[in-house]
């Protein structure tokens, strides 16, 4: 099974555009925007994830076994 790095996660984040993260236990998570996902400085293992609803995913790398998103297409601010 692959797994999700930081960079990878980095470089989408830096794309600025929707993107889907999905686990490996078959959930997954939409970050609309840029400002609705943080990944904590230096070697840090998870990324969060917020909702409009004020809830919060910390979610650990390892469980990440995919991202899906569209190139190209800004998120409108």
């Amino acid at each position: 099974m692959c797994f999700m790095t930081r960079k990878q996660i980095e470089t989408v984040i830096e794309e600025g555009v929707p993107f889907q993260v999905h686990l490996a236990d078959g959930r997954s998570y939409s970050v609309p925007h840029r400002d609705y996902v943080s990944l904590p400085p230096k070697n840090a293992t998870v990324a969060v994830v917020y909702e409009d609803d004020g809830t919060v995913h910390v979610l650990p790398l390892l469980t990440m076994t995919g991202l899906t998103y569209r190139t190209g297409k800004k998120a409108a601010h």
